[in-house]
């Protein structure tokens, strides 16, 4: 971030600094330098606070400028998701969830606040994979790479298409993970969601616990230029409406798929973010767990049978 990110951030992310982080911004920011950073964060502001801030400001005009194109770019997108989702539903691939930027966006609705989207981010199962290419292609969608099956789909999580210069990724698994735990995030991060209705349409997106995981998981190729600590602040402002949540159960999930995660919170504290001290729970794969995890199981009996192979083949060449 440069100098004056942080403060517009604070501004997105904080209630009670909110004032005090946009003043801080404006009066040091160079609107002839706004970074591309800066340019998606001022979206996150809008609505009746923004406008307060705005008033009297010569520079008002270019700054409601950013935000009403980042509303007419999101719109664009979101009627191209829904196009993808209906071609895909006719395809035979029901399971469909929306992720990514436009997950967040809609995780918004109905407040005036605007999540840029950029890119679009599609979750399916794995065996929907074959269905989902062909209706694609079907809808003039190009792929970049060859479509993945077998083994190589534990080797990759998506495959990026292209349509008139929009980028969909195709997603069945929304994290790296360890061999062990591939067949279990794809259950984990497909198990649950939540519907909401935007543009006479219905979208499935992720329940809060899994959209925080995905949030503060490091990020795949992208165009996104938000930072991630303003999606997870968006995310935790959705937690803080469920009294009843259940953080030791986010922090076991956590461990399990994405613990690099924990290390983000302390920053995240620092700014004000809703979010409990927790311990981080233990996350090794355990013989145990091993016995459920079928890809585990052959990753074992692969790397067993590699062992015996270079034994056999080192006891061979002394004779």
């Amino acid at each position: 971030m440069n100098g004056t990110t942080p403060s517009l951030l604070l501004a997105a992310m904080s209630d009670a600094d909110a004032t005090a982080g946009w003043q801080a911004w404006r009066s040091a920011v160079d609107l002839q330098h706004l970074t591309w950073p800066e340019m998606q964060i001022l979206p996150l502001l809008n609505g009746p606070r923004l406008e307060a801030w705005l008033a009297g400001d010569p520079a008002a005009g270019i700054l409601k400028g950013i935000v009403r194109r980042a509303w007419s770019e999101a719109q664009v997108r979101l009627g191209t998701a829904r196009e993808v989702l209906d071609a895909l539903r006719e395809g035979g691939c029901e399971s469909a969830t929306v992720v990514g930027a436009l997950g967040m966006n809609l995780r918004l609705l109905p407040s005036t606040a605007i999540r840029p989207v950029l890119e679009l981010r599609i979750l399916i199962p794995r065996g929907h994979l074959a269905l989902a290419a062909a209706a694609l292609e079907r809808a003039g969608w190009q792929a970049r790479d060859p479509i993945p099956n077998g083994p190589w789909l534990d080797r990759s999580s998506y495959v990026l298409w292209n349509r008139n210069g929009t980028r969909l990724y195709l997603h069945w698994r929304l994290l790296r993970v360890p061999a062990g735990r591939i067949a279990g995030c794809e259950r984990e991060f497909l198990s649950e969601h939540r519907v909401v209705e935007a543009i006479g349409a219905k979208f499935r997106i992720l329940t809060p616990a899994h959209a925080l995981i995905e949030v503060l998981g490091e990020r795949e190729e992208s165009v996104d230029a938000l930072a991630w600590e303003a999606d997870a602040a968006l995310v935790c402002r959705e937690l803080a409406q469920e009294p009843a949540f259940d953080w030791s159960r986010w922090a076991k999930l956590a461990a399990r798929y994405q613990p690099e995660v924990f290390a983000r919170l302390p920053e995240l504290r620092a700014m004000g973010v809703g979010i409990p001290e927790m311990k981080t729970p233990n996350s090794r794969l355990t013989p145990f767990q091993l016995g459920f995890e079928p890809e585990a199981i052959r990753e074992t009996w692969r790397r067993l049978a590699g062992n015996w192979a270079r034994r056999f083949s080192a006891a061979m060449g002394r004779h």
